[in-house]
C-alpha cells in the first residue's frame, strides 16, 4: 500500500516512516503543504496521514485538495490539540479519522487497518435489489447490466454514494465533479437531471435540498 505522510516534525516523520516501512508499507514523506501538493499531483496514494499544522499550506487545505481529486481514499489527520473548530473543518473537508499527539505507533497501525478494511468492504454499494454501484470501477449495474455513464456522471454518482442519505453541499460537488475546471454552460442541475434518467426503474433516488445541495437516498 502506497502511503503519503505529511508531517513537519522531522523526528516524528522519521519515526512513523521507519515503523510503516517495517510493516511493509511503501512510504513517501513530506514536511510542508506545497511539497505535498506536488506529490499528490504526480502520484496516486492509497492512504494519507496528514498533520493539521504544517508550513505553507495547512493540512486542512491539503485534505480539501485531495477530496477534489479522490473522494474515497482514506485520510488520517494528526493533531496536537483538540480544538473543536479544527476537527469540524477537518471532517467537513473529508478526513476519515484523527489521532492525537502523542500516540503509540501501534495505535496508528490499528486505525490504518480499520480504515482500510472499511474502505475494502464498501467498494460495492447495493442501492436496491436490482441496482448496485462499484466505487472502485465506477460501474452502475441495473439488472446485472452495466449502464453507460459519462465521466462527470460517474464522478457525481460516486461522491453522492459515498455520503448516502446525506446532503452534499453544492460547492464540494462542483469542485469534485468538474475537478476545478470551468463549468461553462453545463450546470450541476442539468447533470443531476441527466443522471436521474439513467435509473429507469421508476424509483427516485436523487433529491435536491433547495439552495443547499443534493442527496442520494438508499432505503435498504
Amino acid at each position: 500500500m502506497n502511503v503519503l505522510l505529511i508531517e513537519d516534525d522531522i523526528q516524528l516523520n522519521t519515526t512513523i516512516t521507519n515503523f510503516l516501512q517495517y510493516k511493509e508499507y511503501m512510504i513517501t514523506s513530506s514536511t510542508d503543504g506545497d511539497e505535498a501538493l506536488s506529490k499528490i499531483n504526480t502520484s496516486k496514494f492509497d492512504l494519507y496521514i496528514i498533520d493539521i499544522n504544517i508550513p505553507n499550506i495547512n493540512g486542512l487545505e491539503v485534505v480539501k485538495f485531495i477530496r477534489q481529486k479522490d473522494m474515497s481514499v482514506p485520510i488520517i489527520m494528526i493533531t496536537a490539540s483538540l480544538e473543536l473548530k479544527n476537527f469540524k473543518t477537518a471532517f467537513e473537508n473529508g478526513c476519515n479519522e484523527y489521532i492525537k499527539k502523542p500516540f503509540h505507533l501501534e495505535e496508528l497501525e490499528i486505525r490504518i487497518n480499520n480504515l482500510m478494511k472499511t474502505s475494502d468492504d464498501n467498494s460495492s454499494i447495493k442501492i436496491s435489489d436490482s441496482i448496485s454501484y462499484d466505487l472502485e470501477y465506477e460501474e452502475l449495474l441495473i439488472d446485472k447490466e452495466v449502464v453507460k455513464l459519462r465521466k462527470k456522471e460517474r464522478r457525481l454518482l460516486s461522491i453522492l454514494l459515498q455520503n448516502p442519505n446525506k446532503t452534499v453541499p453544492i460547492e464540494p460537488l462542483e469542485n469534485y465533479v468538474w475537478e476545478n475546471e470551468i463549468k461553462e454552460s453545463y450546470p450541476l442541475r442539468q447533470l443531476v437531471c441527466d443522471l436521474r434518467k439513467k435509473f429507469n426503474t421508476g424509483q427516485k433516488f436523487i433529491f435536491a435540498d433547495k439552495g443547499l445541495g443534493y442527496r442520494f437516498e438508499i432505503k435498504n
